[in-house]
């Protein structure tokens, strides 16, 4: 085995001068290759996201507005295990939970089946 390899090697090597070939530096090359650590695309992607964040919001403060002057008050959160949007409908007098959509059952519901998902397949695709 070590015959195969040098034979290879004195193949490889004939006809080419022995002297060392030059060695980069890996900070050389980091340097010669030109990396944007922010693309241009993703930029826009943010300003859009943001743009429409804000919209929303905006949105939201209407809506709560509106019901406010209604005896009525919305809240809105999110469910961060399930990742949905929670709606509360509120007294505004006695700050009571009038209404909740999608009511607590379901979301108790929903996160059980995701579990049981979890448990059955190991990857979500």
């Amino acid at each position: 085995m070590i015959t195969i390899s040098n034979i290879g090697q004195n193949t490889a090597t004939e006809g080419q001068k022995n002297t060392p070939s030059p060695r980069t530096n890996k900070a050389e090359t980091k340097a010669a290759v030109p990396v944007s650590p922010v693309n241009e695309e993703m930029k826009d992607s943010v300003a859009q996201i943001s743009q429409e964040t804000q919209k929303v919001k905006a949105q939201i403060e209407q809506i709560q507005s509106l019901t406010n002057n209604l005896g009525t008050k919305l809240q809105f959160n999110v469910n961060e295990q399930l990742g949905k949007v929670v709606v509360k409908v509120v007294d505004p007098s006695t700050d009571k939970v009038i209404k909740e959509i999608p009511s607590e059952e379901i979301q108790t519901m929903q996160i059980r089946i995701k579990e049981a998902i979890g448990l059955i397949f190991d990857q979500q695709i």
